[in-house]
């Protein structure tokens, strides 16, 4: 039988960088190669060997407006769990939260973008990640859009978000040994009110877990090996790529 893992996915969020005006429809379904932004994420989290449960979140309008629960069930080979949500959170990791009745037990868990590709081989990550408590997957950058980990040697000793304190950028992966690990370090990180500018982000559950002592690792990809969807620019830029590969 083999080995399950829960990939929570969080849709939810309104970004400023794809106004209503220029992309009527939700992010998550702006085409590319012929296809919903969303459909490369999962196909590219679904070449994971392992029996994957995929969990959404995604905003209530979504599913009324352009029946993205429905769509999200077509793309998935096990039916996930998708939840609605009706009103703003505080961030990424308060949006994840929301997802405890799923996540709260002793299944390893990831968290994913849902506006990335990984073209690394995801099983080599997941199987070098799955000898420390949690981790992250890194790429090269310096740019303050992204979160950033501080190492020593195969450590991840800090994380900070929108402030580069390496070149180690979090490349929109993270592992949690549980998701218990994850519902638990969120809970501590609002208690403490460890937010950035008013948001809770999920790089900040990781230093709530180095704090505890636990053994935190990071496996870094070339940046050509990660492709990000995270603006229109971003999206022009891959498209062009893919024509001059294709020429």
């Amino acid at each position: 039988m083999k080995k399950k893992i829960n990939i929570v996915i969080p849709l939810a969020g309104e970004n400023p960088l794809f106004p209503k005006s220029d992309f009527p429809f939700s992010k998550s379904l702006i085409e590319i190669d012929g296809k919903p932004m969303i459909q490369l994420t999962i196909e590219n989290l679904q070449t994971i060997s392992r029996e994957t449960h995929f969990i959404f979140l995604i905003n209530s309008e979504d599913s009324k407006n352009y029946f993205l629960d429905n769509v999200l069930g077509l793309l998935t080979e096990n039916k996930p769990t998708i939840i609605k949500i009706d009103h703003r959170t505080k961030g990424a990791a308060c949006t994840a939260l929301l997802a405890i009745d799923e996540i709260d037990n002793d299944t390893p868990l990831f968290i994913s973008n849902g506006d990335q590709v990984i073209k690394e081989d995801l099983n080599s990550i997941l199987t070098n990640l799955e000898t420390y408590d949690s981790g992250v997957v890194s790429t090269t950058s310096v740019h303050p859009r992204w979160s950033y980990i501080r190492v020593d040697g195969e450590k991840v000793i800090e994380t900070a978000e929108k402030r580069p304190i390496s070149n180690n950028a979090i490349a929109g992966l993270f592992y949690y040994k549980k998701g218990s690990d994850f519902v638990r370090s969120t809970m501590n990180m609002i208690k403490k009110d460890a937010n950035y500018n008013g948001m809770f982000y999920i790089s900040s559950t990781i230093n709530e877990l180095i704090l505890e002592n636990n053994n935190v690792g990071y496996y870094k990809i070339p940046i050509v090996q990660y492709e990000s969807f995270y603006s229109p620019e971003k999206i022009k830029e891959y498209n062009s790529r893919k024509q001059n590969y294709n020429r």
